[in-house]
């Protein structure tokens, strides 16, 4: 083709037909521009359709995400307000007149009280922060789903901070004191005995061997404590702090999974 084009050149100057050559010059510049042109626009169709293919698999990559998070609200949710119920009912059955609770139900409370579930924590990096690295957050056409994977990435590292203060607090003042003061290995193994959740029975695997006594220990003589009330009232009050955040990432979940599976 080059060879073709060369000759006729080569022809028209030599017949010193120099309007017909520049005639023929900028026929042939704008055949070359149209070239490019039309390359650019197979190359931009190509590497859309590359972007596009590659947006639908990181929306399933987010929708799988999406639905491991949401187990992992729904299970914190309802550990953490297992907590509370249970610190509350500890301390109205410290200012009743009359307690019939049975030892065994006072020793369950007990065992609720130090349980935790880590969400933020286990979410330090999450698939925002991938694709960040990767340079493949802009692969997403949609803003809205940009933001609010921003936002559930901010409220999951205020969450880890406030399970830090939490966890502190437990494992710092409500440990030692329930270690000192009560019968813990009894609690503990009959407390998962007890418990019915998945994540529970994980843990009651690691005690099932343990031989305690069934008679249980005098543990409600705790209720009469103060400084074991002085202690619900502040888990209660760490505790609770986290609830807002769980429900604010739990929104956001919802708005990404809308978003994603359009």
């Amino acid at each position: 083709m080059l060879k073709f084009f060369r000759k006729i050149r080569q022809k028209l100057l030599a017949e010193n037909k120099l309007s017909n050559y520049l005639l023929y010059a900028f026929g042939e510049i704008v055949l070359v521009v149209v070239g490019i042109l039309i390359a650019l626009q197979v190359n931009t169709w190509n590497q859309n359709r590359l972007d596009s293919k590659e947006e639908k698999q990181l929306l399933q990559a987010i929708h799988s995400k999406m639905t491991y998070n949401k187990f992992q609200v729904e299970t914190g949710l309802k550990r953490y307000s297992e907590v509370i119920n249970s610190s509350k009912k500890l301390i109205e059955l410290s200012t009743a007149e009359l307690n019939s609770t049975s030892e065994e139900a006072i020793n369950y409370l007990i065992h609720n009280l130090p349980k935790r579930f880590l969400v933020g924590n286990s979410n330090k990096t999450s698939i925002y922060d991938e694709m960040i690295g990767s340079g493949k957050l802009n692969l997403l056409q949609s803003e809205k789903l940009r933001s609010e994977l921003t936002s559930l990435k901010a409220n999951m590292e205020l969450l880890a901070s406030y399970e830090d203060l939490q966890s502190s607090f437990v494992d710092n003042h409500l440990n030692p004191f329930l270690n000192k003061y009560s019968a813990r290995l009894e609690i503990t193994v009959n407390g998962y005995k007890t418990d019915t959740t998945f994540y529970d029975k994980i843990f009651a695997e690691s005690f099932s061997d343990l031989n305690v006594s069934n008679n249980s220990s005098s543990n409600s003589s705790l209720l009469q404590n103060s400084e074991f009330i002085n202690l619900n009232t502040e888990l209660i009050y760490h505790t609770t702090a986290l609830l807002p955040i769980y429900d604010r990432i739990d929104e956001n979940i919802s708005t990404i999974e809308s978003l994603v599976s359009k």
